[in-house]
């Protein structure tokens, strides 16, 4: 989904545990914006994983590597993964895993607190229960929850610290949001823990400087910890968290990567979340005049309101700038609809609300949006899933030692070098049209390196580029700003199909799948797909 997920934390990843991956300048050694901690428990995680892998049974292998939806036209693919090494696609997707894992158990935990919090009570169970099956759905948690992104860590760090303001358990929220503040090295995170920090000071007014002593030497600890990796990466004492921080302060700074209107952030919403957002933006006002019940759970929305206030001002817009209110938007349309449910039985019935009907209510009102997130999941797997396929091809290229694979207009859905075999000798990128920074090789001494040409104005470095006759293979979309200036050279070998946006007319099956209805427009020419492809240069080339 994000090419930034790609070049700054799994390629990075891909070096620490194999030595080979992409560079971007914010972790060149004169810059050092990214801090390596981040990536420290994915290594040792990884490590574990790669005892466990030749170990695997062998029924879970097609789980982990087999694809769909890639046609084949070459005789040379090999019919087996026999001699082919699998172990790093399957590292990866084992890693994927794991971080959905992670929150998911910090969904579970943030509902259960949810459902005790105060004195508990059918309501409070009812709200817990909605706000699970709305995080679960939702298509906005699908691809925030597997990602490799400080967003993403900070809405699972979020929701633990959420859970431990909800129980009480006030030094673990402190524990929590210190680390997300920095260790993730994403300073900005911050915002989400300040309103729910007043209301733990205020509740510890009584033992404030125990409290605020042990903040201290936490916060001493977890940044001598983070300061001491980047010091053995970096080769220099440094902080990448400052460092970000001071470079997003400037005037113009991350505008250099794209300006977009506050139209994005409502178009993103209503793709992840559709009618979902909209109850849970609208949600804590309409709430506090109907009820004055556990406020705790009403202070835990405060934090969406103050990123949103921070964040969509930005003339920089991105869809992951807004994973860490995704929980909060679901709590809220839950917390929201159990409230008003309630009011109306209350009403009408002069009673409290029945377990009886309970769950009938929320289920109609929620079982549409329930459908239309998980028709967008669907959606985004089956139009967009094209360069995973593709990619992972080399698995079954039976020569591609010493082999160089290039791309051009298409080096932004690079999945990582977890697809590339290790024979390969290196992925390169072709001159396009694209007239921004590309990533580079990381040299074997890494970020302590100072001989890469970077500069943090997003202008190009002519060292970024491969020439195309280097290329033994090539990658490519149909009908992009190709490279490719003679076809005769090139031999398709698979190709796999990637949804075209720009030419298909109909907007409900560009952004939703509806089953048969989709391959009907297909048909008539509302929905068009394009190759997405994998050529090898001709022998004789």
């Amino acid at each position: 989904m994000d090419c930034d997920e790609v070049f700054n934390y799994w390629e990075p990843l891909h070096f620490l545990l194999f030595g080979t991956g992409f560079q971007t300048w914010e972790y060149a050694h004169q810059y050092a914006l990214r801090t390596f901690a981040y990536l420290m428990p994915l290594v040792g995680i990884s490590k574990v994983y790669q005892v466990i892998i030749p170990y695997l049974p062998a029924w879970l292998w097609p789980l982990l590597t087999a694809n769909q939806n890639v046609m084949v036209v070459a005789p040379t693919i090999a019919e087996s993964l026999e001699g082919i090494s699998t172990e790093k696609l399957a590292l990866f997707l084992l890693l994927r895993a794991t971080l959905a894992g992670a929150m998911a158990y910090a969904e579970i935990s943030f509902c259960q607190a949810i459902s005790l919090c105060g004195e508990g009570g059918d309501r409070m169970k009812l709200v817990s229960l909605v706000t699970g099956g709305l995080l679960l759905s939702s298509a906005g948690m699908s691809h925030a929850a597997g990602a490799l992104l400080p967003s993403s860590t900070l809405t699972f760090i979020w929701l633990l610290a959420a859970t431990a303001f909800l129980k009480l358990q006030h030094l673990w929220f402190a524990f929590f949001a210190i680390s997300a503040t920095l260790a993730i090295g994403w300073p900005f995170g911050v915002l989400m823990f300040v309103p729910i920090g007043l209301v733990v000071v205020w509740r510890e007014r009584q033992n404030l400087v125990s409290l605020l002593a042990k903040v201290l030497l936490m916060t001493a600890s977890i940044q001598g910890v983070v300061m001491a990796i980047d010091r053995v990466q970096y080769g220099k004492w440094v902080s990448p968290p400052w460092n970000i921080l001071i470079y997003n302060a400037k005037a113009g700074g991350d505008e250099l990567y794209g300006i977009e209107p506050l139209s994005y952030y409502l178009k993103n919403l209503a793709l992840n979340f559709n009618y979902v957002a909209v109850a849970g933006v609208i949600a804590l006002p309409i709430v506090v005049v109907l009820t004055r019940d556990h406020p705790s759970i009403m202070v835990t929305l405060l934090p969406m309101y103050v990123w949103m206030g921070v964040v969509f001002p930005r003339p920089h817009k991105e869809e992951r700038f807004l994973f860490p209110i995704y929980p909060s938007l679901c709590l809220g349309a839950s917390l929201l609809s159990v409230t008003i449910m309630d009011a109306v039985v209350r009403l009408t019935t002069k009673a409290a609300l029945q377990p009886s009907y309970a769950f009938v209510l929320p289920m109609i009102l929620w079982t549409p949006a329930v459908l239309i997130s998980l028709s967008r999941t669907v959606a985004l797997s089956r139009y967009y899933t094209a360069p995973l396929q593709v990619y992972s091809q080399f698995l079954h290229q039976p020569d591609v030692a010493d082999a160089v694979v290039c791309t051009c207009g298409e080096w932004y859905r690079f999945p990582s070098s977890f697809y590339l075999p290790s024979m390969i000798r290196k992925l390169g990128f072709v001159e396009s049209s694209f007239q921004g920074q590309l990533p580079q090789q990381f040299l074997q001494s890494g970020s302590q390196s100072n001989d890469l040409n970077f500069n943090d104005q997003n202008r190009p470095e002519a060292g970024s580029y491969t020439l195309i006759e280097e290329c033994d293979y090539l990658i490519d979309l149909l009908s992009s700003d190709s490279c490719r200036e003679n076809d005769s050279v090139w031999k398709p070998v698979a190709m796999g199909a990637f949804l075209n946006s720009e030419r298909t007319t109909s907007t409900l099956h560009r952004t939703l799948y509806l089953p048969f209805l989709h391959e009907q427009s297909e048909l008539r020419g509302m929905v068009e797909y394009e190759d997405y492809i994998l050529y090898k240069r001709l022998d004789d080339a």
